[in-house]
C-alpha cells in the first residue's frame, strides 16, 4: 500500500474547489468542495452527544435544523458507547454522497482512575449517506486490534491492543493517489489522536485508510509525535503555498491551536508555528478547530471552542490565505450548542432539501408560543407608555417586515392589562403626515405631558393634580430618513400631527465621533422634574427638552458615550432610562439588530445626564439583561423599553425578537422580521437587574 500525496505531485492535481475541464472529481486531492449557495455547520450538540445540523448562506449567521436536535440516533450509530461526537462532514470526490466521522463516546461513562476522572473511549463511527439525511454507520472499536482492520497482517502500532482508551476527533482527507494492494488507486485518509494508556505517554497523532465504501480502515499508522499530547487536528492543501496545512491543538508547550505544515500529506510535519497562532484569547482553553473557505473568497475562516468560559464559546476569525495571521474573532450565531464540528458547503438544491426536512419537522422539535409576542405581525423597537388620562397601556413599535427596514407608518396598541391588546391603527404617516421625509419610520418614543392651568407639570404636587383644570398632551419622537422628528396629540392614540414640520435633530453632536441621529428615549426626572431626551447609534446623547417639549435647551447637550467608548460600554443603541429608589438605570441595546446576539445591557447612575455612582465614575453591570435562548429558539432579543404597573413595584421588559420560529432562518436579514414581547423585570435586593427569564 503506498500514499504519496506529495506537494510536487500536487502541482499537476489542483484542489477540488470546482471541477475542472479533463479531469474528473475523483482525480482531484482533497474533498470535493462542490456547493456555492450555502453552508453545512455539522457538530456535536453542546446539549448533549449528538450530531446536530445548522445551515447558513454566508458562513457566519447561522441557524438551527430541527432545533438542534439530533440528525439520526446516536445510539443506533454509536454502537461502543452511544454517543456521536465531534462530527467531520464530507463530501465523497463524485460530488454524489457524503460521509461523516464521529467519535464514539458517552461522557457520562467515563471513569475514575485514583481520584482522577478519565475521558476515555474506545473507538470511532464511520458514516455514509446520499442525501445528507438516512445515514449508514460502521463502528471501529480499536481495543479488538486487529480484526477490525482490513490489513490485519500489517505491522502493529500496539502490542496490546486492548489497552486503547481514546481515540478522538477523526477527520477525512480524500487521497486520490494512495494504492491499495490489488492496484487500485485512492482512498479516505482517516486521521484521528489516539491514546493506549499502558504503552503511551499521551495522545499522538495517527491515521487510517478506508476504501471508497467507507466501510473498512487500515491499521493506524502514525503521523505525528511531538514529544507532547496533541489532539483535534484539521488538514487542509493550500495552493497558495503548495504545502499541506494542519490547524492542531497542542497541550504541551504553548498550548493552544497552532499551524503545522508538510510537503506530504502523511508527514512529516513541520513543529507548530509558534510565532503565529490563535493568540488572542489569551490563556483561555481552546480546541475543536475546523478550517473552511468562504464561497468566492481564498482566504480561510477558523472556527474553535474556546471554552474557558460560562457560558463556553464558539469562535470563528478569519485568517489569510496561507491560513496565517489569525484575527478578528466572533462567536458563531443562530446555533443552539455549539460544540466540535465542520463545515461544508451546500448547493441550493441540497440547502432547500434539508429546510424542507427540517420544517416538515419543526413542529415535533419547537415549543410553540403561548404569551409571546404580545400581538400578531411584525414589529419592532417596541416603546410602552401608561396613560393616567385613559388608564390603558400602549405600545408604539415600529413597523417591521420590510427589507432595510423601509416603513412609512407608525401604529399604537393598547390594553387594560399588559396581555390583552387592540390594534387603534395607523397614528402617523410619513408619506401623509410628514412633510420633510418620506422613509424609514423608525423607533419611536413617546411622553404623557401634564398640564395644571395650562402650565407643564414638573414638580411632585403638580404630578398628583386631578380635576378640570389638569389637561394632557402626547409628545411622540421619532426617527425619519435617519432624523428625528416630534409630533403631538391630545390623545396617546393619535391622530399625530408634526410639531415643528421640520426634524428635531438632524446631525450628531460634537464630541460623539459620529453616528446616527436615531432612537430617541423621552424622560421625566421625579427628582428635579426637568424633561430629557436620549439619543444615538454609536453614540449616546442627552438634551435637556424646552418648556415646549419639541425644542432642545440651548447648552444642555452632553455626549455621554462617543464613538470611541462604544466597546467599552458594549454600546450601539436603543436607549432608554427609568428611575426606582434613588438610582437611574441607563439600558441599551449591545450588538447590530441582525444580529442573533443582539441584546441589552445597563448601568445605574446617581444623575439622569451623566454615569457616576456613589461619587464614582459608573461602570456597565456585568449581568446581561437579556439575550438570546438558542435553546428556546429565542434570538435577537434588544431595543426594549420599561414599564412600572402604577402604585406597585412590579416591572415589565418590553422588547423585540427575531419572529420565532422563521426569523432566524432569514439569516442576516433576521433583523427586518421582528415581533414584539413582554417579560417580568425583577431587581435583587441591592437595586441590581437580574437576567430576564425569557417565556415563549
Amino acid at each position: 500500500m503506498k500514499h504519496l500525496l506529495c506537494a510536487a505531485a500536487f502541482l499537476l492535481l489542483l484542489p477540488a474547489v470546482l471541477p475542472l475541464s479533463g479531469q474528473t472529481p475523483g482525480s482531484l486531492p482533497g474533498n470535493n468542495q462542490k456547493g456555492d449557495y450555502g453552508y453545512l455547520y455539522c457538530h456535536m450538540s453542546d446539549r448533549g452527544e449528538w450530531t446536530a445540523y445548522a445551515i447558513s448562506r454566508d458562513g457566519l449567521h447561522f441557524h438551527d435544523l430541527i432545533n438542534g436536535d439530533s440528525i439520526f440516533s446516536a445510539t443506533e450509530h454509536a454502537l461502543i458507547e452511544g454517543g456521536t461526537r465531534d462530527a467531520y462532514i464530507c463530501r465523497t470526490p463524485d460530488g454524489n454522497g457524503y460521509l461523516m466521522v464521529t467519535t464514539d463516546m458517552k461522557t457520562a461513562n467515563r471513569l475514575k482512575i485514583g481520584k482522577k476522572e478519565v475521558w476515555d473511549n474506545y473507538g470511532i463511527d464511520l458514516h455514509r449517506s446520499s442525501d445528507l439525511i438516512n445515514w449508514e454507520s460502521v463502528t471501529f472499536d480499536f481495543r479488538k486490534g486487529p480484526a477490525i482492520f482490513s490489513d490485519p497482517d500489517a505491522e502493529d502500532v500496539y502490542r496490546d491492543w486492548s489497552g486503547v482508551n481514546r481515540v478522538w476527533a477523526p477527520q477525512i482527507f480524500w487521497d486520490p493517489s494512495y494504492v491499495w494492494p490489488d492496484g487500485k488507486q485512492g482512498g479516505y485518509m482517516v486521521y484521528y489522536s489516539m491514546w493506549n494508556r499502558d504503552e503511551d505517554r499521551y495522545d499522538r497523532m495517527f491515521y487510517s485508510y478506508a476504501d471508497e465504501s467507507f466501510t473498512t480502515l487500515t491499521k493506524p499508522r502514525l503521523l505525528l509525535d511531538w514529544g507532547y499530547a496533541t489532539i483535534d487536528a484539521d488538514i487542509n492543501y493550500l495552493t497558495s503555498d503548495s504545502l499541506f496545512h494542519m490547524m492542531i491543538k497542542k497541550e504541551g508547550g504553548t498550548p493552544g491551536l497552532f499551524t503545522a505544515t508538510a510537503e506530504c500529506l502523511t508527514g512529516p510535519w513541520s513543529a507548530p508555528v509558534d510565532d503565529d497562532y490563535v493568540d488572542f484569547e489569551g490563556n483561555k482553553k481552546c480546541e475543536g478547530v475546523s478550517a473552511f473557505q468562504l464561497i468566492g473568497d481564498n482566504t480561510w475562516r477558523i472556527a474553535y471552542i474556546e471554552y474557558s468560559s460560562r457560558p463556553k464559546n464558539y469562535r470563528i476569525c478569519q485568517a489569510d490565505r496561507f491560513m496565517r495571521n489569525f484575527s478578528n474573532p466572533q462567536n458563531i450565531e443562530g446555533v443552539n450548542g455549539p460544540q466540535h464540528g465542520s463545515f461544508m458547503r451546500l448547493t441550493k438544491e441540497e440547502y432547500d432539501r434539508l429546510q424542507a426536512w427540517s420544517d416538515a419537522r419543526e413542529a415535533g422539535h419547537l415549543h410553540p408560543n403561548e404569551n409571546n409576542p404580545v400581538f400578531p405581525g411584525m414589529h419592532a423597537d417596541p416603546e410602552v407608555l401608561y396613560s393616567e388620562k385613559t388608564g390603558r397601556y400602549y405600545i408604539y413599535p415600529t413597523t417591521d417586515g420590510t427589507e432595510q427596514w423601509r416603513s412609512h407608518d407608525f401604529r399604537a396598541y393598547s390594553s387594560a392589562d399588559l396581555k390583552t391588546w387592540t390594534d387603534e391603527g395607523v397614528i402617523f404617516d410619513l408619506q401623509k403626515d410628514c412633510a420633510w421625509a418620506d422613509w424609514f419610520a423608525w423607533a419611536p418614543c413617546i411622553i404623557e405631558c401634564k398640564y395644571v392651568k395650562g402650565k407643564l407639570a414638573r414638580t411632585p404636587e403638580d404630578m398628583a393634580r386631578t380635576g378640570r383644570k389638569v389637561s394632557y398632551k402626547y409628545f411622540y419622537y421619532f426617527v425619519a430618513n435617519r432624523q428625528i422628528g416630534v409630533a403631538v396629540a391630545d390623545d396617546p392614540a393619535g391622530p399625530f400631527t408634526d410639531a415643528l414640520g421640520a426634524p428635531l435633530l438632524s446631525r450628531a453632536p460634537d464630541g460623539s465621533g459620529g453616528g446616527q441621529v436615531i432612537d430617541p428615549a423621552v424622560f421625566r426626572d421625579p427628582v428635579s422634574g426637568k424633561y430629557f431626551l436620549y439619543w444615538g447609534n454609536s453614540f449616546l446623547a442627552v438634551s435637556e427638552l424646552g418648556d415646549d417639549m419639541v425644542s432642545i435647551k440651548e447648552g444642555t447637550t452632553k455626549v455621554l458615550i462617543n464613538r470611541n467608548d462604544k466597546r467599552r460600554y458594549n454600546y450601539n443603541e436603543g436607549t432608554y432610562v427609568f428611575y426606582r429608589d434613588g438610582k437611574y438605570y441607563f439600558m441599551w441595546s449591545e450588538n447590530d439588530t441582525r444580529s442573533a446576539n443582539y441584546r441589552v445591557r445597563y448601568l445605574m447612575s446617581d444623575q439622569p445626564d451623566a454615569f457616576t455612582l456613589d461619587g464614582q465614575p459608573a461602570a456597565v453591570s456585568p449581568t446581561i439583561v437579556l439575550s438570546q435562548q438558542p435553546s428556546m429558539q429565542i434570538f435577537g432579543t434588544g431595543h426594549h423599553s420599561v414599564i412600572c404597573k402604577p402604585g406597585t413595584d412590579e416591572w415589565y421588559i418590553v422588547y423585540h425578537r427575531f419572529a420565532r420560529p422563521f426569523g432566524i432562518k432569514q439569516g442576516w436579514s433576521a433583523g427586518y422580521y421582528r415581533e414584539v414581547c413582554i417579560d417580568p423585570l425583577t431587581f435583587n435586593g441591592d437595586g441590581t437587574l437580574r437576567a430576564v427569564r425569557l417565556s415563549y
